[in-house]
């Protein structure tokens, strides 16, 4: 996978917590070299949040430092992932114009969907 930034879908109601840790820990593993470290930054994560994404990514057998909050007021990269996800969103509930440049972005390869059916539902 090329992509640099990654998705995922879920049925709901599911936290978002957990495929938040989900697709966090797959972009990882797609994206990191043999020996690395991640660095994770979210948009306003408080302190507490921050530790429990932090030990959940460990637990999943990622190397990082703590996770920490960013504001997208002060971060472009913030502000860009955020441009994505209101896009990915629009995009998923029927938005022509925002689903033509998502398509547009996976056929490039700048963006990558992670496969987020249940393991039970997979085919082989």
């Amino acid at each position: 996978m090329a992509g640099d930034v990654f998705f995922g879908t879920y049925p709901k109601p599911l936290p978002y917590f957990f495929p938040f840790v989900d697709v966090l820990e797959r972009a990882i593993k797609m994206k990191a070299l043999p020996s690395y470290t991640a660095r994770v930054f979210v948009d306003g994560i408080d302190r507490q949040k921050s530790g429990e994404l932090t030990n959940a990514l460990r637990l999943r057998g990622i190397t990082l430092a703590m996770v920490k909050s960013r504001r997208d007021e002060s971060e472009p990269l913030i502000r860009l992932a955020d441009m994505w996800a209101g896009c990915i969103r629009a995009a998923l509930l029927g938005s022509r114009e925002e689903r033509e440049l998502l398509d547009r972005a996976i056929n490039l390869r700048r963006i990558a969907q992670l496969d987020t059916r249940p393991e039970k539902e997979k085919t082989p």
